[in-house]
């Protein structure tokens, strides 16, 4: 189980500071000694003070506007880049003899020039309006004439360059105007261009041409579905004819079938002889002349006249039954002419009017393809017309978009065009010296006393408290791990709990208490020769450093 650190008392921590007096001493000595002797071996600084005041311009606000509190804090800040510039310090160094022992030990000019800028302070004073009234210079320099001539030259130097460069701000303010309003004039034409070529590329398909092409588009709609309708109409009747035309072809295969029969039934009944009179009275005859020839031939010879006349009579009736075959041949011929001029007028008949027929489903299928070409036509005016409509809105867009840039344009050009006249005038201003001018109000006064005395004191008192806080510091270190382990009566009690019955101190003779005095001399002798040591070490790193000249400064 650990227990926490046993907190001292008040008597026990000056026991620890007495025992390393010596320890606190030394470097608080040490480190006030060095210190005092940096900073009172500094030389003294004399600062000597100038107020510059701005003089408003004689002329009107209302004619030229005067420079706003933002460009004059700009303008002092340019200027006093300028006459901080080390082209114009140097001059300054070598006519008054600033910082001649630097000079003499090969410091660089550029180094030299640095410092002698840091003693230069500028402040700008504002009234409750934030105006700039005015703004003083302060110099700080070993010599108080040295401090004077530099704070009064500075102000020369400013006046100067206020002069110089109000004249060259207005010119190149002006040139600048010039440049920006030739550019706003040719962006503005340039906008123009655009806005006429877009016009011009888009004519039909205008704004304002809208309200004619949505109705052209509505007259194209109506003609297409009154040419749909007729379209209709004709294949609504080439489908009526079509039907017609497929009766006539039934019609026609109808009577060639029954010519056929009909020819076939002529010719059968043509060719039956047997029923008719004339040649059932011829076989009758016959029968009965053959019935009396054999009845004479019972009775008489072949070669009597009456057996003969009998043969005679039956070849007559016999050749009068060819002559009426051969009649009747005849009639089956003309039967068969009748019925086939018969059949081929109906044919003629059907064949005139399927060519009838089909010369107007021909006409239909020509007037079909008319439709459909004007059909095709009017889709390509629609889709034309569809197109302007629809490119309306981005041409409407594109115009819009170039009329705001060109108003931007114009207002860009018109306030550059005011700014041009105002630059103008500021020219003639700034030229004639009725602008805003320096003026001199307290001249550069002869610093009496160095201001860097004070500081040097509290230097001096800063030094010791440092020395006093690195003892501290190192007692501290050297007694924190002794807190750890158990040292006296108090700590046995503390970290055991345990009653302490007695105590036995460190028992030592005469001798070794002599030699324990005699090293604890040895040390001390030790850390004065150390801390003497010390002293010009750290005067050399102070100096070197500079970090009093910059505080006391």
């Amino acid at each position: 189980m650990t227990k926490e650190l046993r907190p001292r008392s008040l008597t026990e921590i000056l026991q620890i500071l007495k025992h390393h007096t010596w320890l606190i001493v030394l470097p608080t000595l040490t480190i006030g000694i060095s210190v005092s002797y940096v900073v009172l071996k500094l030389p003294n600084l004399y600062e000597s003070t100038t107020l510059l005041v701005l003089k408003p311009p004689k002329i009107s606000e209302k004619v030229v506007q005067s420079l706003s509190t933002e460009d004059m804090s700009q303008r002092i800040q340019a200027i006093s880049q300028e006459v901080l510039s080390r082209s114009s310090l140097e001059p300054m160094i070598l006519k008054y003899g600033l910082f001649e022992s630097e000079r003499q030990a090969g410091v660089d000019m550029a180094l030299i020039v640095e410092r002698m800028r840091q003693n230069i302070k500028i402040e700008i004073e504002k009234t409750d309006n934030e105006k700039i009234p005015a703004f003083r210079i302060s110099y700080r320099d070993r010599s108080p004439e040295a401090a004077r001539n530099v704070a009064a030259e500075l102000a020369s130097k400013f006046i100067d360059a206020q002069i110089v460069t109000s004249a060259q701000s207005a010119e190149i303010t002006r040139e600048f105007i010039e440049q920006r309003l030739a550019e706003a004039k040719k962006e503005l034409d340039e906008i123009e261009k655009q806005r006429l070529e877009v016009m011009s590329k888009n004519v039909e398909a205008l704004p304002e041409s809208s309200q004619g092409l949505i109705a052209q588009l509505e007259g194209l709609r109506k003609r297409e579905e009154t040419l749909a309708k007729e379209k209709e109409t004709l294949i609504v009747e080439r489908g009526r004819l079509n039907d017609s035309l497929r009766a006539l072809n039934s019609q026609a295969r109808l009577i060639e079938d029954f010519s056929q029969e009909e020819l076939r039934i002529a010719r059968e009944q043509a060719s039956k002889i047997e029923d008719t009179p004339a040649y059932a009275q011829l076989i009758q005859k016959r029968a009965e002349l053959t019935a009396k020839l054999e009845n004479l031939k019972l009775t008489l010879k072949d070669k009597h006249p009456e057996v003969i006349e009998t043969k005679n009579q039956i070849e007559k009736i016999n050749e009068e039954l060819e002559a009426l075959r051969k009649t009747n041949e005849k009639r089956v011929e003309e039967a068969t002419k009748t019925s086939s001029r018969k059949v081929e007028l109906q044919k003629k008949s059907l064949e005139i009017e399927k060519q009838k027929i089909e010369s107007q489903i021909k006409q239909i299928e020509d007037q079909l393809k008319t439709k459909d070409a004007e059909l095709i036509q009017n889709a390509k005016q629609i889709e034309v017309v569809e197109a302007k409509i629809n490119m309306i809105p981005s041409v409407k867009l594109a115009l819009e978009t170039l009329n705001n840039q060109y108003q931007t344009a114009k207002a860009t050009y018109d306030e550059l065009l005011r700014k041009r006249n105002e630059a103008n005038l500021q020219v003639e201003r700034e030229s004639s010296a009725q602008g805003e001018k320096i003026e001199v109000v307290d001249p550069a006064n002869l610093p009496k006393s160095p201001v860097n005395a004070s500081k040097r004191y509290f230097a001096v008192f800063a030094g010791f408290v440092a020395g006093a806080f690195l003892s501290l510091f190192l007692v501290i270190i050297l007694e924190l791990p002794k807190f750890f382990r158990i040292q006296n009566v108090e700590d046995v009690k503390h970290y055991t709990g345990l009653q302490v019955l007695a105590c036995i101190p460190p028992l030592l003779t005469q001798e070794e208490i002599l030699w324990k005095k005699r090293f604890r001399s040895v040390k001390i002798s030790i850390g004065i020769l150390i801390s003497l040591a010390s002293i010009p070490i750290l005067v050399f790193i102070l100096q070197a450093s500079r970090i009093f000249e910059k505080f006391v400064s």
